[in-house]
């Protein structure tokens, strides 16, 4: 089913080029993405685009999620820092992590820690909040049962809250897996030299619409990819529970 949806719109992207009042400048046919595509290629410019981006992607995500999963973790336990950290995350949280650009570019400049720190902004605010919600969302029994043969309150946490949050830690690090897509063309709009963002925005300088489709759909791919990656993933670590996907 999921083929034969990827296949609707590529056929309809396909009869829609092919209309006879269709601009090849503004919507390229399927031969010019894929001519476009082999000639980045050949060029080196999307192996070292796609290198860099990926690369910056991995590292804010890795430094995001994790502090992510800490801070959550604790926060949804133990009550004393929920109210010292809690007013804080939902304070911070409503604001885009576009918001920051600004501030960081005058604190930290323009080089390649300040694009990682924008992808971990954005990976962070949108996983801790699942990473809460999954620690203050396990079963009381369990608590119950793990107390009553003589675990203590840390023990309880390590072993029994954190796996029965698992859950919401995997969903809150497949939303962030894509808030780290969606924030990357912004960072590398500062001043980066490469990236799969710096070549949409060299399609959009020169008005090359089949290279700017062309990493559309590479963006699209490897966040498919990677998605599909973190859902086995889960299916592993979830093999007891009855709603595993």
């Amino acid at each position: 089913m999921g083929a034969l949806s990827v296949a609707l719109v590529f056929a309809a992207y396909v009869w829609i080029t092919n209309q006879p009042d269709n601009n090849p400048a503004l919507l390229p046919p399927i031969s010019d993405i894929i001519k476009s595509f082999f000639v980045n290629l050949e060029s080196g410019n999307l192996s070292k685009a796609l290198g860099a981006s990926l690369y910056r992607i991995f590292l804010g995500f890795f430094f995001g999620t994790t502090g992510a999963l800490i801070v959550g973790c604790l926060v949804g336990w133990y009550k004393t820092i929920e109210y010292l950290v809690d007013p804080l995350i939902e304070a911070l949280r409503p604001i885009p992590p576009l918001a920051y650009i600004p501030i960081i570019i005058i604190w930290f400049g323009i080089d390649e820690f300040s694009r990682v720190l924008i992808i971990s902004i954005a990976c962070f605010m949108v996983c801790v909040v699942n990473v809460i919600a999954g620690m203050k969302n396990v079963p009381q029994v369990y608590v119950d049962a793990a107390a009553t043969m003589g675990a203590n309150r840390f023990q309880v946490f390590r072993t029994v809250a954190i796996p029965a949050a698992t859950p919401f830690i995997i969903t809150g690090y497949r939303i962030a897996l894509g808030a780290a897509w969606t924030t990357l063309v912004a960072s590398e709009l500062l001043a980066a030299q490469n990236g799969l963002g710096f070549l949409l925005q060299e399609g959009r300088r020169y008005f090359l619409t089949d290279q700017v489709m062309m990493i559309i759909v590479i963006i699209g791919t490897c966040a498919f990819i990677m998605d599909r990656i973190f859902r086995r993933i889960q299916a592993y670590l979830m093999q007891w529970s009855e709603a595993r996907e």
